[in-house]
């Protein structure tokens, strides 16, 4: 039995929609905001990789299942976790632009969106010397020490939902490897599932 990249691709995709139904249901509830933009990059980062995997099929459809499970796991390692560094590679495949992904959203820029998706990575989970919130004074007629908190705003989960969503559809029309709407489990109600397709998919892709 030998694997192809349409396996490759829907099983990285699935787990990368996995992660944005968790960061919705975070975000639903208004609870724990960090971790929402935690899920996005999580979710960001495997469907950036599933689309660079499909582009390396050919280093692991010829091997042995065994031999393929781990070239696949290995080239995906390599990939690293830097969104940075997969963009500028999906932008060398032509599936991002970079005007496009550093222009202006939600009243910030590209590459501050993705620095605060990087570092919703790491300040989710530890303890840091220099939060990002540091970068976001707000002034006040009291001079107290304010700041915004970009990784608990909208901004960057709606980024990272268009950017997965670009790469989503450039899957499909460039390798037709359909991408299934279906549930991911059984323990997700009809209801919530049909709200985070409406969300996470929009009008504008077409229905499977």
């Amino acid at each position: 039995m030998k694997m192809n990249k349409g396996a490759v691709v829907k099983l990285w995709v699935s787990y990368g929609i996995k992660d944005f139904y968790i960061s919705f249901e975070f975000e639903a509830v208004n609870k724990w905001c960090e971790y929402s933009t935690f899920f996005c990059h999580q979710g960001l980062e495997k469907i950036s990789k599933s689309y660079l995997l499909a582009k390396k099929a050919k280093e692991y459809e010829s091997l042995s299942w065994k031999d393929a499970v781990e070239k696949v796991d290995k080239i995906a390692r390599n990939f690293g976790h830097d969104l940075q560094k997969l963009f500028d590679l999906l932008c060398l495949e032509n599936v991002l632009s970079a005007a496009g992904i550093k222009q202006e959203f939600q009243g910030y820029r590209g590459d501050e969106l993705i620095d605060i998706l990087e570092k919703a990575y790491i300040e989710s989970r530890y303890p840091v010397i220099s939060p990002i919130h540091k970068k976001y004074p707000v002034a006040n007629r009291n001079n107290y020490e304010m700041y915004s908190y970009p990784i608990g705003e909208t901004a960057p989960i709606n980024y990272a939902r268009n950017i997965a969503l670009t790469i989503l559809k450039k899957i499909e029309s460039d390798f037709s490897i359909p991408i299934s709407k279906g549930k991911i489990s059984n323990k997700i109600t009809d209801k919530s599932w049909k709200r985070f397709c409406n969300i996470f998919f929009g009008q504008g892709f077409d229905k499977k």
